[in-house]
């Protein structure tokens, strides 16, 4: 990350959210970067799943797909079988 990354990101930072009802917070207490206390501290009364462990990357973010996807209000997709993918 360059400098300029993070003048960019505080550019686009607010100093508190107005609709929380719109924000879904994935954290994970194992975050390797942000401290996921602070996290809910930032976006308090919004959406959380808070992953225990995990990392910075979600890597397992697949498993929470559905969540988000019906947080946004979009079904999930047909799941592929062997058939299907063939």
């Amino acid at each position: 990350m360059l400098p300029r990354h993070l003048d960019e990101l505080r550019a686009l930072s607010v100093n508190a959210i107005t609709r929380p009802e719109r924000y879904f917070l994935i954290a994970a207490t194992g975050d390797e970067v942000l401290d996921y206390r602070t996290m809910l501290t930032y976006y308090p009364g919004v959406h959380t799943t808070l992953i225990q462990g995990g990392d910075h990357a979600i890597s397992d973010f697949a498993d929470y797909l559905d969540d988000v996807l019906a947080f946004c209000g979009r079904e999930p997709p047909p799941a592929m079988t062997p058939a299907a993918a063939a």
